[in-house]
C-alpha cells in the first residue's frame, strides 16, 4: 500500500514539473514573441528609433536566456541566441533583410515553445 502512494505521489511530482516548465518556456516565448513585434514595428515606422528597440529586445532575451536554460536543452537556445545577435548590429535602412532576421528569430523561439510541451499540454 505505502509503495503505491509512493508512486502515485513520484508521477504526481513528474507531471507537476513537467507542466511547471511548460508554463515556464511558454510564457518567456510569447514575451519574447510580443516583444519582437513592437520592434518590427518600431523598425517599420519609427527608424530613429530602432536601435532602443533592438536593445531592449536583447535585454528581454537575456533575461529569458538565463531561464530557459534552466529548463530546455542548450542548443536550442543557443541557436536563438546566435539569431538575436544578428539584430544587435542591424538598422532598420534594409528593411528586407530586417524582416528576414526577425522572421527567422520568431520561427526559431516559436519552435523552442511548441517542443517543449508535454503532449498533454495542448488538450487542457
Amino acid at each position: 500500500m505505502n509503495r503505491v502512494r509512493l508512486g502515485v505521489a513520484i508521477l504526481l511530482i513528474l507531471v507537476l514539473c513537467s507542466c511547471g516548465t511548460a508554463w515556464l518556456v511558454r510564457s518567456e516565448t510569447s514575451r519574447l514573441l510580443k516583444q519582437l513585434d513592437t520592434v518590427q514595428q518600431i523598425a517599420e515606422t519609427q527608424p530613429e528609433q530602432a536601435k532602443q528597440a533592438f536593445a531592449e529586445f536583447q535585454n528581454q532575451w537575456e533575461k529569458s536566456e538565463r531561464r530557459l536554460n534552466l529548463v530546455v536543452w542548450r542548443d536550442k537556445v543557443l541557436q536563438i541566441d546566435v539569431t538575436v545577435s544578428h539584430l544587435a548590429p542591424m538598422q532598420a535602412e534594409d528593411c528586407d533583410e530586417l524582416t528576414s532576421e526577425l522572421e527567422e528569430v520568431r520561427m526559431w523561439i516559436t519552435r523552442l515553445g511548441e517542443s517543449e510541451m508535454p503532449f498533454w499540454w495542448n488538450i487542457l
